[in-house]
């Protein structure tokens, strides 16, 4: 017997799901629909050195690795000594790569900024663009709820027919767990406000702009979604990630708006964050 909240959830993730659908349909079989698909893309070309950008990437891993070094040694002892301190202690020191991910990206400007060569994307701030954004945001999150949906039933069957392990990922368990209100909030606004922002110039703003005008296209689109996929560590949801990574690129690309795709990461997450929450993902 369903609970009144897995029943308003339930009926919440089916009217994503068909509207989701019908908006897909209209997008490819209307006149209108298609004028949308087929409009020029508005990112510009990312002006940037081989050099520079490597060094951007080296400064990501390194303030991540640094910045948990630091934290085991301030915090290491007494988060061992809390309720969930273990947990703790794991996402915090994840949280780091979020944290050099951001630093990074402040560099990038600077160094756009300082040597005039990159180009400005982003659509001035205004009404009107902050309007578009979160449009573009809603819609692109309505298409992602059918297709991820649909990537991570086929994947799941696949697996279950090779007989592979089909394990959610850590940070699932992590959420339906934990005792500590305090670590779920922290938790929560990771998943919520952290996770999208720098996971997106990360690997939108970075990897995928960086490759699109140096590599075939399909290949930036490819490696931008397979790293964003392989770097949360879990084969279940490598496919899921997958085509989320590619609608996302997709969205940045037709809009040249990287807030685009952080408010769909955030919509994604925040969806994501309800159905285990709520047992229905569980």
């Amino acid at each position: 017997m369903l609970s009144p909240l897995e029943q308003t959830i339930i009926g919440l993730e089916s009217t994503l799901l068909l509207g989701g659908l019908g908006f897909l349909g209209w997008l490819f079989l209307s006149s209108a629909g298609r004028a949308v698909r087929t409009r020029p893309a508005a990112l510009l070309v990312w002006e940037v050195s081989l050099t520079d950008f490597l060094f951007l990437v080296w400064l990501v891993l390194t303030l991540g690795f640094l910045g948990q070094g630091v934290l085991r040694l301030l915090t290491g002892q007494t988060l061992r000594h809390q309720p969930d301190g273990t947990t703790f202690e794991l996402v915090l020191y994840g949280s780091m790569f979020h944290v050099g991910a951001i630093l990074a990206w402040f560099c990038a400007h600077l160094l756009e900024r300082r040597r005039r060569t990159g180009v400005k994307t982003v659509p001035p701030r205004g009404r009107a663009s902050l309007w578009e954004g979160v449009r573009g945001a809603a819609l692109t999150f309505l298409m992602v709820v059918p297709l991820v949906s649909g990537a991570g039933f086929l994947w799941e069957c696949l697996l279950k027919t090779a007989h592979l392990p089909t394990e959610r990922q850590e940070l699932v368990d992590l959420f339906t767990q934990t005792k500590s209100p305090a670590l779920l909030g922290f938790m929560v606004v990771l998943a919520l406000a952290v996770a999208p922002v720098s996971e997106e110039l990360v690997f939108r703003a970075g990897v995928f702009r960086f490759l699109r005008t140096r590599i075939p296209r399909w290949a930036a689109y490819g490696a931008s979604a397979g790293l964003f996929a392989l770097l949360h560590a879990n084969w279940v949801s490598f496919l899921p990630l997958f085509v989320l990574g590619v609608l996302f690129a997709a969205a940045y690309e037709r809009t040249g708006n990287i807030a685009v795709p952080m408010l769909a990461h955030a919509l994604f997450n925040l969806h994501t964050l309800l159905l285990v929450l709520s047992g229905v993902g569980r």
